[in-house]
């Protein structure tokens, strides 16, 4: 198994397979370095972007597609039970469409994130959050490493860290080894 990526949406994947403790190579391609643009690097993605995932065969991009097939295939703990998969989707989409998208548009245009939209959004998470200690249920799964990894995020971290009922289950999810771990890995090879 390769992981093609060093930061950005590709530690999230870093961060999964050293939670699901499989061996695999890693292969630093740099997004911003233009090293995702070379020749070599379309013939692995024509999108030009990183992450990538190949294990044997079968070739993926997009991290959370990466996340969810690592979680199903090779750490089923960190997937969720059948009854609960309709959640851990929702969860998943809500993370991309409601922390990352803004996040991304906010870069592009250069502005600050919209900070009425975020705290709606937040609300959802904090309400889940006051019902049970994870994202979906009562154990840790790749849903809460996913929405955790976006709130690293220099622009979102410190909300995370001290809000009331977010900053326990974030602290959780960061106190991580296998995020440690990670950590330890970008830097290394960044």
């Amino acid at each position: 198994m390769k992981l093609y990526g060093l930061g950005g949406r590709a530690f999230r994947c870093l961060w999964m397979l050293e939670e699901a403790g499989v061996d695999y190579e890693h292969v630093p391609v740099d997004w911003s370095a233009g090293e995702s643009r070379t020749e070599d690097f379309l013939a692995i993605n024509p999108n030009g972007k990183i992450p990538v995932l190949e294990d044997g065969e079968l070739r993926l991009f997009e991290s959370f597609a990466i996340n969810y097939y690592i979680a199903r295939t090779y750490a089923p703990g960190f997937w969720v039970d059948p009854g609960d998969e309709p959640a851990a989707v929702q969860w998943l989409a809500w993370g991309m469409g409601e922390l990352e998208g803004p996040h991304d548009a906010a870069n592009r245009s250069q502005t600050k994130i919209d900070g009425d939209r975020f705290e709606v959004s937040l609300n959802a998470l904090r309400q889940v959050l006051s019902e049970q200690p994870f994202m979906v249920g009562d154990k840790f799964s790749v849903v809460d490493l996913n929405t955790a990894c976006l709130l690293l995020r220099p622009q979102y971290q410190k909300v995370a860290k001290n809000d009331e009922r977010l900053k326990e289950w974030f602290a959780e999810c960061i106190n991580r080894p296998a995020l440690a771990r990670a950590i330890r890995l970008k830097e290394n090879r960044g």
